[in-house]
């Protein structure tokens, strides 16, 4: 588990303007609380990656084909008894044979494998929107009277760092209009190439959504482009660094605070 660590300068903000301060504070508590959202994202979709690479097993292959196949008779029997022709009940049996033994898993704890397949796509996207919240948060921030020159320039840095978010965030969520082509206005996408290990259209004219390439999730953004943001630690990193220095450019009191806690 990635567990990453911030210091809060100290329990309170120290400003005469109590209202400003009240204010200020506020905001300060809302980027801690996106930050470990992320952070808490980033967990979650280590361990479905790592929980699908894991996910096959011959033995398992070989005791689910077994539990089928003794569904199948004894729903050949019963089929048997009431007169039916098998033959002409086949396809029945069949479809019978995969409903019950689904249910059978279910009720044992097994995942489907539409849901297995999308918890990384959910926790990517959680991430996603969780560091595009904390984007916003310090953008209001920085536009905030009195508040240190220094956060404009830490807000800034996160575009430096995630030049794709907005453009990938925004895609996320507005896939009925990206998949049908569309991108501002309801205009056409002009595709532009994509070159990466994943994707090989150096003409253009591919449109990608809702991707991941590794720990990359990426989409078609609204300019034609592929955009990706990376779901790592050393995104977490990144904004680790920024969230010290945003805290760190304030006047505190009282006693510094360790976070997370336990």
């Amino acid at each position: 588990m990635f567990v990453f660590e911030i210091i809060v300068p100290g329990t309170w903000l120290d400003y005469e303007d109590s209202d400003w301060t009240w204010k200020i504070q506020n905001q300060l508590y809302s980027l801690q609380s996106q930050f470990f959202e992320a952070n808490l994202a980033l967990n979650l979709f280590i361990s479905a990656q790592t929980s699908r690479s894991h996910s096959f097993s011959k033995d398992t292959w070989d005791a689910n084909s077994k539990r089928r196949r003794e569904i199948s008779e004894m729903l050949e029997q019963e089929y048997i008894k009431q007169g039916k022709n098998y033959w002409e009940s086949h396809d029945e049996i069949s479809l019978q044979t995969d409903i019950i033994f689904k249910r059978e898993k279910w009720q044992q704890g097994t995942i489907p494998r539409e849901f297995e397949h999308n918890l990384s796509f959910l926790y990517a996207r959680a991430f996603l929107y969780a560091l595009d919240a904390f984007d916003k948060f310090l953008g209001v921030l920085s536009r905030e009277e009195n508040v240190p020159e220094v956060i404009s320039e830490l807000h800034k840095k996160i575009s430096d760092i995630f030049p794709d978010l907005r453009g990938v965030r925004n895609t996320a969520q507005h896939l009925e209009d990206r998949s049908r082509g569309l991108g501002r206005n309801n205009k056409p996408l002009d595709l532009k190439p994509i070159e990466n290990n994943f994707i090989n259209a150096p003409n253009g004219g591919a449109l990608v959504l809702n991707s991941l390439n590794g720990s990359k999730y990426g989409s078609t953004m609204v300019d034609g482009h592929y955009g990706e943001v990376d779901v790592s630690p050393e995104s977490m990193s990144h904004l680790q660094e920024i969230l010290n220095n945003i805290l760190g450019a304030f006047n505190w009191h009282g006693p510094k605070q360790h976070k997370p806690s336990v």
